[in-house]
């Protein structure tokens, strides 16, 4: 079954380890100016995206028991990161029997991820409701219930977020305006 949701495990870019990548010495590389860094001539939308899709990769080789794919589609960022942080948008097609029996046989569990996460409390209003049994009525057609059904079988399992994604080499995303600026051979 193919559902349109938000990526599991992924924390967003907002204050992560994502938001500020290492240059490892890359700078030096470079003849800019004083008042220039090479943060200013990141293509940032190509850096995100990337990382993205590489998310995308590795959640799907995670729960690749009860996914068998996973297409990106949008990263979302929200105008203000007071209450939320960015999110992955994708496809999601799974199987629907293998997550259901998860489910079941995790129900003690699961109840408990429902309950912590969709209970009303100050400052927090939940539009769902806590009780997992009702919860899970028609569950497979609501894109928010998806996400977190997968999100829960990844925490249960103990799944971690992939913090290697960002070793990509930053210079892949350099735009073009890097190019005004002489490049220095540096001999080792």
């Amino acid at each position: 079954m193919k559902v349109k949701t938000y990526l599991p495990l992924f924390s967003g870019f907002y204050d992560s380890h994502r938001d500020d990548p290492c240059f490892d010495g890359e700078e030096e590389y470079f003849d800019l100016p004083n008042d220039k860094s090479l943060y200013e001539f990141i293509d940032w939308n190509a850096y995100h995206n990337h990382i993205a899709k590489e998310m995308c990769n590795e959640v799907e080789s995670l729960l690749s028991d009860f996914v068998s794919s996973i297409e990106f589609e949008k990263i979302s960022s929200p105008k203000y990161y007071n209450f939320e942080n960015d999110a992955i948008h994708c496809e999601i097609d799974f199987n629907e029997e293998k997550v259901m029996n998860y489910l079941n046989e995790n129900f003690e569990a699961f109840s408990n991820y429902i309950r912590e996460r969709y209970t009303s409390r100050d400052g927090f209003i939940s539009f769902y409701e806590n009780n997992a049994e009702e919860w899970l009525h028609e569950w497979q057609e609501d894109s928010h219930k998806v996400g977190s059904v997968l999100q829960f079988i990844c925490e249960n399992e103990r799944f971690e977020e992939p913090w290697d994604l960002n070793d990509c080499h930053i210079s892949l995303f350099y735009n073009q305006e890097i190019n005004q600026y002489e490049r220095k051979d540096i001999a080792d």
